[in-house]
């Protein structure tokens, strides 16, 4: 049991140890990255490679300078053009150059040397070696299995892991979604507190100038003055009316007192 897991943790490690390997060598490279008809190769099984490659014009002079061989590299190491094939590289065979309209394919079918189980650098060089790529490097990795069983555990770690990656991507996807639908629903809540907010105001402006109007009616619908201070003014009024005739009288009787009779 000791010894199964041990064996499935090296083949985790170096599933993840081929995955960085192979980004990082793409991605440092820029280069073009071979594919293999295959994951996992048993030494001495027949595999083909192959490679896409866009050369520019300016570098379409360099095909002349083949025939281009492919090697078996160790583990972690690349061709350099100007310092040619590391130490311990393994030529395996010739690459055949397919012209096409708008990049060129390589190929080449060769027998898996009979190395340890590992994963291998794959590259593409002349003879002698100047040339590793058209504008662009051309390299790869290779892995090599002890036994058939180790590849089918490879290949079962590698669908676990891919499946992994789906479902992380999943999950992403359903977050990010659930933050949309979140965001949508705390939109439509302002909103609907913003309307709120404006029918109040609307209906307390309205509940103003009902207010306005019922005092309007309320003043219109009003007596002039009242009763009894209408009835207090015209006893008034008379009473100023008998004063104003009393004075007029006295006048007048004063005035007869004061004229003298003319005598004969």
């Amino acid at each position: 049991m000791r010894a199964r897991i041990q064996v499935l943790s090296t083949i985790t490690t170096v599933v993840i140890t081929m995955t960085v390997f192979a980004a990082s060598s793409a991605s440092a490279n820029g280069g073009a990255y071979v594919e293999f008809d295959g994951t996992h190769h048993l030494p001495g099984e027949m595999v083909t490679a192959t490679v896409y490659v866009a050369i520019p014009k300016s570098k379409m002079g360099l095909l002349d300078r083949g025939p281009f061989y492919a090697y078996v590299l160790p583990p972690g190491t690349a061709i350099d053009a100007e310092r040619g094939l590391p130490a311990g590289a393994i030529g395996v065979g010739t690459w055949t150059v397919e012209q096409e309209k708008q990049q060129t394919e390589l190929t080449v079918t060769f027998t898996v040397p009979e190395t340890e189980g590992d994963y291998y650098s794959f590259g593409l060089c002349n003879d002698p070696c100047t040339v590793n790529g058209f504008g662009e490097p051309v390299s790869g990795v290779l892995s090599v299995v002890a036994t058939a069983r180790e590849a089918a555990l490879l290949g079962d770690v590698g669908r676990l892991h891919s499946q992994l990656a789906g479902l992380k991507r999943d999950i992403r996807k359903q977050a990010k979604g659930a933050d949309q639908q979140i965001a949508s629903a705390s939109a439509a809540v302002e909103a609907s507190e913003a309307a709120r907010r404006t029918l109040t105001e609307q209906v307390s402006a309205l509940e103003g100038r009902v207010r306005a109007a019922d005092a309007a009616v309320e003043d219109a619908s009003r007596p002039f003055a009242d009763p009894w201070f209408a009835a207090a003014a015209a006893v008034g009024l008379v009473a100023l009316v008998f004063v104003f005739v009393g004075r007029r009288r006295d006048r007048d009787a004063a005035g007869r007192d004061d004229v003298v009779p003319e005598r004969g």
